[in-house]
């Protein structure tokens, strides 16, 4: 009887065992598969901690070691969404290293933070490479909606932008040579120095952080345009051009330059807009520029004119498919259409911004003040933005028989090689101090200055917008909530309990 139950309880202690190892082999196998094969899963509705295809590339690209310190307090409204996306910057490469530091409670390490990197701000993102270093602040990672201020509501996050200022981070860190941005003078243009409300200073820092290098630069009596110029930039100019001035840029373009052109229809004297000599040029690379005011009764703004305009952004093309993937729209303060012209073989105009078909180009400047629309007037949808590109330098068209400053005709040549980019935008004042913040406009100003200067890293990384869930109730249906919660539910507790206690007496 003693062999059969110690053969027994040698089985069992066996199979407690082979149980005991197997399962040991199941999470040692899970934890080596996890580590080999890692991923993070985002449930999130619109993925706002997903990374794009951009920033996929940027990462996978990266030649150097980063460090990344999270100096932020953790009650911050931001620091979650910091940590997981960050997170998966660092499970895609082992390029990036990311820690966190509370300025609050880690004195310590928080000091030797603001000695070595010379941090002046709580909550802040440190990327480090070497000599080099980006530091982001919170104010650059979100956009709020401050309306519910009045009525005593906190600020209410309606972009989180963390993706587009990381990987823009990164960006700068790899790249070896900042592109350079020439912005033109000697016509009225915006200027880079002005820091009022019509003033480009808050473009000059949102570019910055871009790693663009941006410089003032007279055309008139210009020979050329400098050498080493990735783009030249015309911002709302209120004079003309003259000749000269458009032979050269005629000759960089079709060398494989880039141009962005903020065109303002700038009001004259004589109920008409002023002639800033670019019309027949802009026709000769297949761009029509209109002399009207465009307006959109569909569209309105609260508090604002007719003449301000937002325009949802529609189509593919890498300038604005990150806006209209996130539904983001582009408030035009001032906008003169801006149409696509019968261009020559090879070169492509695409559309970026238009109206919607209620929307139209009011010609009779001289009756503003009556928002109707005439018979005269450009029928809707009215686009207010375009793009221009070639495959190929020196692409024959219109503007060959402008003169250069020697006096001798420029034409396009046939050579190989990267062709000429062009976008026009029929409106300036949407990247000024006053107006740049709204919505979507530093997204199309970036994405414009990006795809010009062929930086396809950074397309398509627009702000994420979470979504905002709220419940709202009729005065019925509260109430029925409130009975329900304060007699229905204590009820039915009760009801099983007297059901219980009867139950049991049988």
């Amino acid at each position: 009887m003693a062999r059969p139950e110690i053969r027994r309880q040698l089985l069992s202690t066996s199979s407690l065992g082979a149980g005991v190892l197997l399962v040991a082999a199941l999470v040692g196998f899970a934890n080596y598969f996890g580590a080999k094969y890692y991923h993070r899963f985002d449930w999130t509705r619109d993925e706002i901690y997903s990374l794009s295809e951009k920033s996929l590339g940027v990462l996978d690209g990266l030649d150097r070691d980063v460090e990344v310190v999270i100096f932020m307090r953790p009650e911050s409204q931001l620091y979650g969404p910091v940590r997981e996306l960050l997170a998966r910057y660092e499970a895609r490469t082992p390029r990036v290293r990311v820690r966190a530091v509370d300025p609050e409670k880690n004195l310590v390490a928080a000091q030797q933070l603001v000695d070595k990197y010379q941090v002046r701000n709580l909550n802040v993102v440190v990327f480090d490479s070497g000599d080099d270093r980006r530091v982001i602040e919170e104010a650059d990672l979100a956009e709020y909606d401050y309306s519910g201020l009045q009525f005593g509501a906190a600020p209410e996050l309606t972009g989180f932008r963390g993706e587009e200022r990381f990987t823009g981070a990164l960006l700068e860190l790899a790249e070896a040579r900042k592109p350079r941005i020439l912005f033109t003078t000697g016509h009225g243009e915006l200027s880079l120095d002005d820091y009022s409300a019509r003033g480009l200073s808050s473009a000059q820092e949102l570019l910055g952080r871009e790693n663009l290098d941006m410089q003032p630069w007279a055309t008139l009596g210009a020979s050329e345009v400098p050498a080493g110029t990735d783009l030249v930039v015309i911002a709302g100019p209120t004079s003309g051009f003259v000749a000269p001035e458009l032979a050269l840029l005629s000759k960089y373009l079709d060398a494989g330059g880039r141009l962005l052109l903020l065109l303002d229809p700038a009001l004259g004297e004589r109920d008409g807009l002023i002639d800033l000599g670019l019309t027949d040029w802009l026709a000769g690379y297949g761009v029509r520029l209109g002399a009207d005011i465009v307006v959109d009764p569909a569209n309105p703004l609260p508090f604002f004119g007719a003449e301000t305009i937002f325009v949802q952004a529609t189509g593919e093309h890498p300038v604005v498919r990150s806006l209209a993937q996130a539904r983001v729209p582009v408030i035009l303060p001032l906008a003169r259409s801006v149409g696509a012209e019968e261009a020559a073989a090879g070169v492509e105009v695409t559309t970026l911004l238009a109206t919607s078909a209620e929307g139209w180009g009011e010609r009779d400047l001289a009756r503003l003040d009556a928002v109707e629309r005439g018979p005269g007037d450009l029928p809707g949808p009215v686009p207010v933005a375009v793009a221009v590109a070639t495959a190929k330098k020196g692409t024959p068209h219109a503007a060959d028989d402008l003169l250069t400053p020697d006096g001798e005709a420029e034409a396009g040549t046939a050579e190989d090689g990267a062709g000429w980019r062009l976008v026009v935008i029929g409106d300036s004042d949407f990247a000024t101090n006053g107006h740049l913040a709204s919505v979507g406009n530093p997204t199309l100003l970036a994405n414009a200055m990006n795809w010009l200067v062929e930086r396809p890293q950074l397309l398509g990384i627009g702000p994420k917008r979470p979504e905002q869930v709220r419940l709202s109730l009729t005065t019925g249906q509260l109430r029925a909530v409130t009975l329900w919660v304060l007699l229905g539910l204590p009820g039915l507790a009760v009801a099983a309990g007297v059901w219980m206690h009867f139950r049991r007496r049988r």
